[in-house]
């Protein structure tokens, strides 16, 4: 049985040869970041939405790159993604959603060679209409 020498928070890319741990490792960090920017692009996303302890921990280490975005690995090579946007008033949600997890997919796919097997969406706010603010 091989032991795992990747750092804490590390994913595997790529594919394994007999069996051996050969693939480069990419940081959670880095998808996250990746994915952050990906969602960035999306019509009627506010901004990125993160609770109030990543908020803190912001502050001290992530960053703002991230924020809203949290990235698991489920198997080698393969990860799940947990999104919390904010929304302007008249976005259509669903609408929003499947364009989100379309974006994400094909972007840590195709740059990061990494399946995304589940994107979640988590809408936490919507924005007050312009004439209310």
């Amino acid at each position: 049985m091989a032991t795992d020498k990747r750092p804490p928070g590390d994913v595997s890319v790529g594919a394994d040869v007999a069996g051996e741990e050969t693939r480069p490792h990419v940081a959670e960090d880095v998808i996250a970041t990746y994915v952050a920017a990906a969602v960035r692009t999306i019509p009627g996303v506010s901004e990125l939405h993160g609770s109030p302890w990543q908020e803190l921990s912001g502050r001290v280490h992530l960053g703002a790159q991230r924020k809203g975005v949290v990235v698991r690995e489920v198997a080698p090579g393969a990860v799940e993604v947990d999104v919390h946007v904010s929304v302007a008033w008249d976005t259509v949600i669903p609408e929003m959603a499947q364009q989100l997890q379309e974006i994400v997919a094909h972007n840590v796919e195709t740059l990061l060679d990494l399946q995304v097997l589940k994107t979640t969406v988590y809408v936490d706010e919507v924005e007050a209409p312009l004439e209310l603010r």
